[in-house]
């Protein structure tokens, strides 16, 4: 089963992985079991953060923390946006 995003401040459904450096990679298809496919990649370092691609909007914990795992944005969108 697939996941949609959808960002709560700019409805965007785009979502991307930002790595340290300047290194992005936008993800395609969310997977419930947390395998993700991505667009182009453009990256090789560790994940800081995911975040909205239209507007930065990043995905965080309950303490305010960017999340920076697969299982942890499958249940942020699980909580955070309603799926069809």
């Amino acid at each position: 089963m697939t996941l949609k995003f959808k960002c709560p401040k700019c409805s965007s459904n785009r979502l991307e992985c930002c790595e340290d450096g300047p290194y992005v990679s936008e993800v395609l298809v969310i997977d419930k079991d947390g395998d993700f496919e991505w667009g182009e990649i453009n990256a090789s370092g560790d994940v800081v953060r995911f975040q909205c691609l239209q507007c930065g909007f990043t995905l965080k914990d309950n303490f305010g923390e960017p999340l920076i795992n697969h299982e942890e944005v499958v249940k942020w969108i699980e909580e955070h946006c309603p799926q069809e």
